[in-house]
Parts: C-alpha cells; sequence; structure tokens
C-alpha cells in the first residue's frame, strides 16, 4: 500500500499541534500561573488524530472501526476544548468587570 501524501501531512500538522498545545500549556502556567485544563484537552484531542494519521502512513493493519473511533474520540475532545476556552475566557472576562 503506498502512503498518500495528505496523510502524511496530516500527520505532521497534527503533531505540530500537538506540540503547540504542550509549549502553549506551559507558557500560560508560567506567565499567568494558571494551569489551563484548555490546552491539555487540546493536546490529547489532536494526540489522537495524530496516532490515527501515524497508524496510516506506518502501515499498520488496524480495522476502519478503530480508526474511526480515535478520529471520533480526537474531534470531541477538541470541540470539548473549544467550549472549556469559552468557559475560561467568559470567566475571565466576568472577572474584569466586578
Amino acid at each position: 500500500m503506498t502512503t498518500s501524501v495528505s496523510y502524511i501531512v496530516n500527520c505532521s500538522f497534527a503533531w505540530f499541534i500537538v506540540a503547540l498545545a504542550v509549549v502553549g500549556y506551559y507558557l500560560t502556567l508560567r506567565r499567568m500561573g494558571e494551569k489551563w485544563l484548555f490546552w491539555i484537552v487540546l493536546g490529547v484531542g489532536w494526540g489522537f488524530f495524530a496516532l490515527a494519521n501515524t497508524l496510516l502512513v506506518a502501515g499498520v493493519s488496524t480495522g476502519m472501526p478503530v480508526l474511526i473511533a480515535i478520529w471520533l474520540s480526537s474531534y470531541v475532545l477538541v470541540v470539548t476544548s473549544m467550549a472549556l476556552l469559552f468557559i475560561k475566557l467568559t470567566h475571565i472576562k466576568h472577572i474584569k468587570e466586578v
């Protein structure tokens, strides 16, 4: 099986986003002194997406139901991280107004 270039690009991009999430978590922790759960959930969500693409690029024989489950869980985690970010930003705005 030949690996499609799109899988390689998606895999590289996903691992890059995971690295950015880790860096974002540590920068937020160091500069603000707060642990934002958003960064962790975003990193794990993109990590699942990167794992699925890595399995495809590496040619590991996993069934499509397994890949679909990994992809769906990554989408759920990324959407959850966005919701956590909105909640955190709303909370910060509310604190600044008071």
